[in-house]
This record gives structure tokens, sequence and C-alpha cells, in this order.
């Protein structure tokens, strides 16, 4: 798989839809737009092409700037440019492109790769990655590693700070490797104040000289992701929270209301028929489902306290990849 490379942003792409960008990249594409400073930002789009924030406030950051010098050299990558084209996570059978940041047999990891190579060559020392949740978030950044100018960077953006080690193989742990890297997560796709939010963050770190803390949350609670639930994929879901049922897995219909609060011990999520259709995996991908879960009578309930992130009504999502994430609160001083 080529990657594409320009020195250029196509004008095209300034008031095309998202799903209209294949035609004009053909695939996935690398942009080195020169600025004053040739400390680079590097903008991570699309890697999930039905996350479509990233590339509507991309087109708003260009615009911004037509009319003046960049601040610093800006290195796009625009990513899964065939899954765009049909608003698709990504196409049946290829490769997740937030999941290839790592040696691999795919030509996707191949493409991953070049990118890393590319944005070392050019000195990168920013890197944001864009992405979207398909449920009920407050927008929110997430780091890699636990160290200061992580943590300064995502000060900047949202209410929240969340610290993650898995999965590992996403392009901001790579990315953290050898620069500051963030994933931030600006609530639904397309939402207006998720790209607002995107385009101001950027837009400030562009312009920064250096990561310093944001004063309003310069002690930042973190939360870290400790285990993730998983559903089978054979599972028939619904989310009408009905014991008689003809779903194996019947949800409280509010299931994603519940990101980023405590979930007390005892909690009712719905019905389940049979409990080895939901799993809870740690960091390390040991089973602790009962740890966390427990079924009486057909009920789903809560085994222990635990503050879920990113837990989707998206069926596909939440069988592809999975139901959401379980965190505790971390107070990350001692690391700095």
């Amino acid at each position: 798989m080529k990657l594409n490379i320009l020195k250029e942003f196509p004008e095209d792409l300034l008031h095309i839809d998202v799903k209209d960008i294949h035609d004009v990249l053909e695939g996935p594409t690398l942009l080195h737009l020169e600025g004053e400073k040739r400390e680079a930002l590097f903008l991570s789009t699309l890697l999930h092409a039905n996350e479509t924030t990233s590339f509507l406030m991309l087109q708003r950051l260009i615009k911004r700037y037509q009319d003046k010098q960049l601040p610093r050299d800006l290195i796009i990558f625009i990513g899964n440019t065939f899954a765009a084209a049909e608003s698709m996570r990504h196409l049946p059978g290829q490769a997740d492109y937030n999941r290839i940041w790592e040696a691999g047999d795919r030509a996707e990891n191949q493409l991953a790769l070049d990118v890393i190579d590319y944005a070392k060559k050019y000195n990168v020392s920013v890197s944001i990655d864009i992405h979207n949740n398909t449920g009920k978030n407050p927008h929110y950044g997430c780091i890699n590693i636990l160290e200061e100018s992580f943590l300064n960077l995502a000060s900047h953006f949202g209410s929240h700070t969340v610290y993650f080690t898995e999965p590992h193989n996403v392009q901001s742990n790579a990315f953290a490797k050898f620069c500051t890297s963030i994933t931030i997560e600006a609530g639904l796709p397309g939402e207006e104040k998720g790209i607002e939010a995107a385009l101001e963050f950027v837009d400030h770190v562009f312009s920064m000289d250096k990561l310093t803390a944001n004063p309003k949350r310069k002690h930042p609670e973190v939360f870290h992701t400790i285990a993730r639930m998983k559903v089978s994929p054979k599972a028939r879901v619904d989310f009408d929270d009905d014991p008689e049922s003809e779903a194996d897995l019947s949800l409280v219909d509010d299931i994603d209301s519940r990101n980023f609060e405590v979930v007390c011990k005892g909690s009712h999520l719905g019905y389940i028929k049979d409990i080895k259709l939901i799993r809870v995996e740690d960091n390390l991908g040991r089973d602790i489902t009962s740890d966390f879960l427990l079924v009486e009578n057909g009920e789903l309930i809560t085994n222990r306290v635990f503050i879920p992130s990113m837990f989707t009504k998206d069926v596909y999502v939440m069988k592809e990849d999975c139901l959401g994430y379980v965190m505790e609160l971390i107070i990350p001083t001692q690391n700095l």
C-alpha cells in the first residue's frame, strides 16, 4: 500500500464532504505544510473513517491560515479514505487504522511504520490524534505516558484526562515513544461543539512555544483505564431492559449516559441469558469478568465500584471493539 505525500493542501479538500475525500486523494495521504518553525505539529485524522470531526476541523484550520504563515510545520495524516467513502469505521475485512501502529504482516502495518519514519525524520514534537465517541461522553484527552509534557498537553482539552496502555497498537502510543502525543475524544461525530473544541485546541497547541499546563487545570485528575468489556459477536443485543426479551443481552437504555460517573456495586445493567456472552478483560487480556459483573436470576449486576468510559449503544462497535472501558481515578503527582 503506497503512502501519498503532498507538500501542499489540495484546494478541493477545503470544500468537499468527507465521503468524497477518496476521489481526491485516492488513498492514505501525508500532507506536509511548511511553517515558520521546523518543529512540526502532527495531526492524525480519519483513522476511524466514520468519525468525521477530525476532517471537518482540519478544513476550518486550513481556512483560518489561508492568508498567513503557519506558526510551525504542520504534518497531517489523512487515514482511511477507502472507508470514508462508505461512511464506515473501516471496511469489512479491512484493518482498523487505529490498531496498525506496530510491526505486522498487513500492508497497513507497513503504511503506519512509513508514517512514523516520516514523522521522526521531520522533527515532529507534538502529535494529536482526533476521534469521536459513539456514546455520550464529555470531551477528554487520552495519554499513554504519565509525564509532565503529556499531562500539560491534555490539560488544554476537555474536562478529563484518561491514561491508558491498551490497546497498545494505537497511533498515540506509537508516537509517544518519540514525541508528546495525545488522542482527543471530541464527542459525537460531526457535532458542532466538538468540531469547535477540537479546532481551538489544535490551534492553541499549534501556536504554543512550550507545552505549559492549563492554569485552570494545573493538577488535573487522571482516570486510568484498567479493563474493557467485550460482547460476543454472536450475542443478540437490545436496550429494552427486558427480562423476557428475545435478545441474549437486554441492556438498560441509558447505558451510555453513565460514562465518567461512578457506578456503584449492585447497579443494574440489564438482563443476560449467559454470562459467557460478556467478558471483562484487564490490560493483559486476562478474564476478570467475575470481579466486575455477576448474574442473579438473569439480571446483570455490577460486582464492584468502577467508572465507565466510551460505553456505547452502537452494537457494531460493541462487538467489533468493545462495549466500553473500565477506569479508576489516580493522582499521578508521584510520577512528575
